[in-house]
């Protein structure tokens, strides 16, 4: 009975952060989306002005998985990121993966089908730590979008975000009303850590940004 008191514990903070963040998305949803399908020929059809695939306002030197074979394989956007240490990645059960997988993609309605979605669990922390990846579709997340998917994340979570520029990626971090959270974007990919202890999220961010450049 304790142990499965312990993995409740654990999913907590994440279920919490998920239904947050879920929240705050769909709620951008008319803004972070250019197009109801992900299918390349349809999104190249719809915009075929040579500015509908804005650069990334980030580093070009940090890598990331194609957000457009993400979004289109259903693969893990996870997958291949890396982390400094003193911090290691855990992998979620498959089970506890799905569940949150399906409870994001639940809430965000029809917005969730143009995303894919990959957890990590991060240890090495004061505390449990998890990494949520977010896959969008090609030229989907600008500055202006990106900006405004923190603002929402920021509300629904009870969150106090200052941003913090490393190694050329700002990163909008602080506590929230359960923990912390630290927010930033390589590409379409939007990676959040979600802390128990304030003080990881940043710290994680920065191992996450240096690991992959």
């Amino acid at each position: 009975m304790a142990s499965i008191g312990l993995r409740r514990g654990r999913r907590a903070p994440m279920v919490l952060a998920s239904v947050a963040i879920a929240v705050a998305l769909a709620g951008c949803g008319s803004t972070a989306s250019p197009t109801t399908s992900t299918a390349p020929s349809q999104v190249a059809a719809a915009t075929p002005s040579p500015t509908a695939s804005p650069s990334p306002t980030v580093s070009p030197s940090v890598a990331a998985p194609s957000a457009s074979a993400a979004t289109a394989s259903g693969i893990d956007p996870a997958a291949g990121l890396k982390i400094d240490a003193p911090y290691t990645f855990v992998a979620l059960p498959p089970a506890m993966q799905q569940a949150f997988e399906t409870q994001m993609a639940t809430s965000l309605g029809a917005f969730g089908a143009n995303i894919t979605f990959g957890f990590r669990q991060v240890e090495g922390g004061t505390g449990q730590a998890f990494l949520m990846v977010l896959a969008f579709p090609t030229g989907t997340v600008t500055a202006s979008t990106f900006q405004g998917m923190v603002t929402g994340i920021s509300g629904s979570m009870g969150a106090t975000l200052q941003t913090t520029t490393v190694d050329g990626v700002d990163v909008a971090s602080g506590p929230a009303t359960a923990g912390g959270v630290g927010i930033f974007h390589i590409g379409d990919h939007i990676l959040i850590v979600i802390a128990e202890k304030p003080a990881d999220a940043l710290p994680i961010a920065k191992g996450l940004i240096s690991a992959n450049q």
